[in-house]
């Protein structure tokens, strides 16, 4: 049916072909029968008048049939015009049904490609919610993660903060307890404190000290080198490291055991003072003091002087490294030199006994320096004095140390051997 849309073009055309003949014939026949004679009156006699009736009723039948041929043509061409008004109906009704055909086509294309398209777009829409679901799950979960994780690690802090208070506590009561002379206290603190937290660096390095300080030296290594290990630097445990090796080397009866012992104390003490020239032990004393003796139990005197000399520039109010120095001067035969910090060493030991009555390590010195001095009634009274406040048994043995170094030099001290003889029964008597 579509290959008749053409004629719809040529249907004005037809008509109009068809119209012009009509037309043309109807004009024609129009001008042949139209010659109408016209005659005055009067101006006829009687013949002339019957035959111009005549001729004009000739000329009317004329024009009649000339009207019925053009009515017969207009009733043809009507006809004709019916008929291509129909074929023009017709063709129009079939070119409306082909076009609405073509239009339902197109709709129901549009309509098609719209669903398809809504298909599309609707199993995006279900995959990007079902992408959106799966990631809210997975933050939902990663969320719960973070938290459970953040909880746990709080609660570890606070744990470790009550911990970490705990052993601060107990390290400051060990302090005082310390300050008081009670070790045993101090070290049961302590020994708490380690449960808690077994890498804490001062808790190690105060059970340290406190076991050198008691003699239990196995023990005061184990901890001082946990310290270490937390800090390979931290230069109160290596000082107090070199003063537990060099007392283990003074009672090894083993040379070559103690010699390496003293060597081992020497590289630690020398450590910690490289790094804090100015540190001192919990006594107040300069470690300077402590290599001093190392220097003078290995006989090389030189270095003991120069480190008991350093000691009295860090502490030049305490006894203790003067002392030492005096004695290692009266060794030397530098009586002079050693007379002067003899007398010293009484002026300063005097001011700190009246300030604390029960320092026995000032008594000591106070003895001592009386002894060399020749005062020997005032040096006895202070021996027993000291015996009777019970020091502990270390106390003794330094004091007899040194006093058995001095007793080497190359004079005589008077009143030497009968300290000697006291001292050494008080230690046997200790002992058992």
């Amino acid at each position: 049916m579509r290959k008749l849309k053409f004629l719809v073009h040529w249907i004005p055309l037809a008509l109009s072909i068809v119209a012009l003949p009509l037309a043309a014939s109807a004009y024609y026949l129009g001008i042949t029968h139209s010659d109408t004679i016209i005659y005055e009156q009067g101006s006829l006699d009687s013949e002339e008048a019957a035959d111009v009736a005549a001729r004009a009723l000739a000329d009317a039948q004329a024009a009649n049939e000339t009207a019925s041929t053009i009515l017969s043509l207009l009733e043809g061409g009507s006809v004709l015009i019916t008929l291509i008004v129909g074929a023009v109906a017709i063709v129009f009704t079939l070119n409306l049904r082909d076009l609405r055909e073509d239009l339902e086509a197109q709709a129901n294309a549009n309509q098609e490609k719209i669903e398809s398209t809504l298909r599309s777009r609707e199993a995006e829409l279900a995959l990007l919610t079902e992408q959106v679901r799966t990631l809210a799950n997975e933050s939902r979960q990663q969320i719960e993660r973070l938290t459970t994780t953040i909880n746990e690690q709080l609660e570890e802090a606070r744990n470790r903060a009550e911990r970490s208070f705990r052993v601060l506590t107990l390290q400051m009561l060990a302090e005082q307890q310390v300050r008081a002379r009670n070790y045993d206290t101090a070290i049961s603190q302590l020994r708490e404190a380690y449960e808690l937290e077994q890498d804490n660096l001062s808790t190690n390095y105060l059970l340290g000290y406190l076991y050198v300080i008691k003699r239990q030296f196995e023990e005061a290594l184990f901890y001082l080198r946990r310290a270490l290990e937390r800090d390979p630097e931290f230069a109160p445990a290596l000082a107090a490291l070199g003063l537990a090796l060099r007392r283990l080397g003074d009672q090894e009866e083993d040379i070559v055991r103690r010699n390496q012992l003293w060597a081992e104390a020497e590289l630690n003490l020398t450590k910690a003072l490289n790094l804090e020239p100015g540190m001192l032990d919990a006594d107040g004393e300069s470690y300077f003091g402590t290599l001093g003796g190392l220097y003078r139990r290995q006989h090389r005197y030189t270095d003991a002087a120069f480190a008991y000399d350093q000691a009295v520039k860090v502490t030049p109010k305490s006894s203790y490294p003067i002392g030492n120095l005096a004695v290692l001067y009266t060794y030397l035969g530098r009586r002079e030199e050693a007379s002067e910090l003899f007398a010293r060493v009484e002026h300063l030991v005097r001011g700190i006994i009246e300030d604390n009555p029960g320092d026995y390590w000032a008594r000591f010195d106070l003895a001592q320096s009386l002894l060399i001095q020749g005062k020997l009634e005032e040096a006895f009274a202070q021996y027993q004095d000291i015996i009777t406040r019970k020091p502990p048994l270390s106390a003794y043995r330094s004091a007899l140390s040194t006093l058995e170094f001095l007793a080497e030099s190359p004079h005589e001290i008077v009143g030497m051997q009968d300290v000697l003889t006291l001292l050494r029964d008080v230690i046997n008597n200790l002992e058992n």
